[in-house]
């Protein structure tokens, strides 16, 4: 047998992967790239207009406060003056006084209320109540031996119950005394004679309240006198 070359197939060769370039990347496109700058843009414009707002804000409240300050100061010095003019020497301007605090601002009122309350209610009391419509006096009157002295006890109270309630919350109340003389029981026009803050009392609470005193005297003056309340003032 002869030898016989049998052909034996080709080794069959591995597929060959051929590298393939990845495509450039073109990066972003001009529009994009504008869309980009305007947000930052934007962004930036956000935040600036932001904290000028939170600035702003901030000074306007800063202002606020001060222009309160400044009220609140205008309103203490304005309630100090007034309290120091309600006195007993200013009971005559009395109408000035209550129209003055009229025209006070609310927030002023309330510190003047802060400061001298009590004041508030004096001024309000004697601008609704004359002295002569406020008090009742009792007085008997006696001259001395030789004619020329008279002593007098006198008894002052409130006119009404709702008078006493309204001087009630005062510790004192201080009443100017004036008595006036007259040759006959009737005046007409002007007495004959007048002293004026012949004594001054004393009433607590509101309560009755008696007085002592003695003045000269004429008869020139006439026989018929009369003892009357002519001023008041309430004390806290």
């Amino acid at each position: 047998m002869s030898d016989t070359n049998i052909p034996t197939p080709e080794a069959t060769q591995a597929p060959v992967t051929v590298a393939t370039k990845a495509p450039k990347s073109k990066g972003l496109s001009i529009y994009n790239r504008v869309a980009l700058i305007l947000l930052l843009i934007l962004v930036i414009a956000t935040t600036t207009l932001f904290t000028l707002a939170v600035q702003k804000t901030k000074a306007q409240k800063n202002m606020q406060a001060e222009i309160q300050t400044i009220e609140d100061q205008r309103d203490a010095l304005a309630a100090t003056a007034w309290c120091k003019q309600v006195t007993p020497d200013n009971v005559d301007k009395v109408d000035e006084l209550y129209s003055d605090y009229n025209e006070l601002s609310s927030a002023a009122q309330e510190a003047v209320k802060k400061e001298c309350k009590d004041r508030v209610d004096a001024v309000q009391l004697l601008k609704s109540n004359d002295a002569q419509d406020t008090f009742t006096v009792d007085s008997e009157c006696a001259l001395d031996d030789a004619q020329k002295t008279l002593h007098c006890s006198v008894n002052i109270s409130a006119a009404s119950d709702t008078l006493k309630s309204k001087l009630a919350p005062f510790s004192t109340t201080d009443l100017k005394l004036q008595i006036l003389f007259n040759q006959s029981p009737v005046v007409l026009g002007n007495p004959d004679h007048v002293i004026d803050d012949v004594a001054t009392a004393t009433m607590t609470n509101g309560e009755k309240t008696t007085i002592e005193f003695t003045t000269p005297f004429d008869e020139s003056w006439g026989p018929y006198y009369k003892v009357k309340v002519t001023s008041y003032f309430p004390n806290a």
